[in-house]
């Protein structure tokens, strides 16, 4: 009775395994055959195998806002229609950067279905021809990534002239700054609300209740700030209702410059030393009066010097310390002192031959 109960029940173990595994196969056909599209309000669409798909057809790919403003907000829209046999499904659309921003609000289209694509793009603030791009993803085989093109010519319509300095550690007359002219170019008048620059390098005076379409502005420069900002902007916001600042560019150099201004050594072997050249010059023909030449840790030592008027050579010897521990790099700084002039540093850093 044992045995014939023990086969009764092999046999609907077996009968039931069967039964689960056609299940399981009629339930992965049916799933193989289900398309999801993203974000298309999780609506399952049923699809066989090789069925219709559709085609997206623009109106046009590029649009061309010709002239805006800078850092203006400008809108427009890409118009297509789904001229394919079977189902548009568009899965993502996409900015080339997040100053393009396209939006579509309906992802699947029926054949002959046409739908629009909006785009927010926003101008640099900066003037000059500009131009993005739009990535539209569907399940068109013929052109499943297509391309729009976004173009504008940035305009200002305020002016600052010159719109470069040039300035100089040394000049007495206020480091070379010279009057700068704003103007609107349609006339429209606006006031200069603030000034503004890196490390208040500038100042300058201005009446935020005076209204005109021409400004000329007199810039102050300190001279301590401009040693350690040699070069940056100055902003001046406006409230023109098209512009919203305008802004100069100003460089300036160093006094004295080393070059280089780094010490690489490579392949380094302990105590075994390199030597390196250093030039030291004057940006403004200035007479080089070197107090003194120091290392922090003793690895660079100066071996000979050279000087012309506006010019140092100075020779380097590097000695790489041994190694500590399974350090690679070994580093040092070279200090040099002119009279009366900021100090000069400049690195070292030695990488260790593999092995070493």
């Amino acid at each position: 009775m044992n045995n014939r109960f023990f086969k009764l029940t092999l046999s609907s173990i077996a009968a039931l395994l069967i039964v689960l595994t056609l299940s399981y196969q009629a339930d992965a056909a049916k799933r193989s055959k289900e398309i999801k599209s993203p974000k298309s309000d999780n609506k399952t669409i049923y699809a066989e195998p090789n069925a219709p798909v559709g085609h997206i057809k623009f109106d046009t790919m590029v649009h061309d806002f010709c002239e805006v403003s800078p850092d203006s907000i400008n809108n427009c829209s890409f118009k297509f229609t789904n001229t394919g046999p079977g189902r548009l499904i568009i899965t993502q659309t996409s900015g080339t950067c997040k100053c393009t921003v396209p939006e579509l609000s309906k992802k699947e289209y029926n054949v002959g279905e046409s739908g629009e694509i909006t785009v927010s793009f926003h101008a640099p603030n900066y003037a000059g021809p500009t131009s993005q791009n739009v990535h539209v993803a569907s399940n068109d085989p013929e052109n499943p990534r297509a391309e729009l093109t976004i173009k504008a010519d940035v305009v200002s319509k305020v002016r600052i002239a010159p719109d470069t300095m040039n300035l100089s550690l040394l000049d007495a007359n206020n480091g070379g700054a010279v009057p700068l002219t704003i103007k609107s170019i349609d006339n429209q008048k606006f006031a200069i609300l603030s000034v503004e620059s890196q490390g208040d390098v500038f100042s300058a005076p201005i009446d935020p209740n005076n209204k005109s379409d021409t400004h000329i502005v007199y810039p102050k420069v300190n001279i301590d700030n401009l040693s350690r900002y040699l070069s940056g902007q100055l902003i001046f916001h406006i409230d023109h209702p098209d512009c919203k600042f305008v802004r100069v560019q100003y460089n300036c150099l160093k006094e004295f410059e080393a070059s280089p201004s780094v010490i690489i050594i490579r392949d380094a072997e302990p105590n075994k030393p390199q030597e390196r050249a250093i030039y030291l010059v004057s940006n403004y023909n200035q007479p080089i009066n070197i107090e003194s030449i120091t290392a922090d840790k003793g690895f660079v030592k100066v071996i000979k010097k050279e000087q012309t008027e506006h010019r140092y050579k100075i020779d380097v010897q590097v000695m790489p310390p041994p190694r500590q521990g399974q350090s690679r790099v070994f580093s040092d700084t070279l200090r040099i002192k002119i009279k009366d002039k900021p100090e000069i540093s400049i690195a070292c850093r030695g990488f260790y031959r593999a092995g070493q």
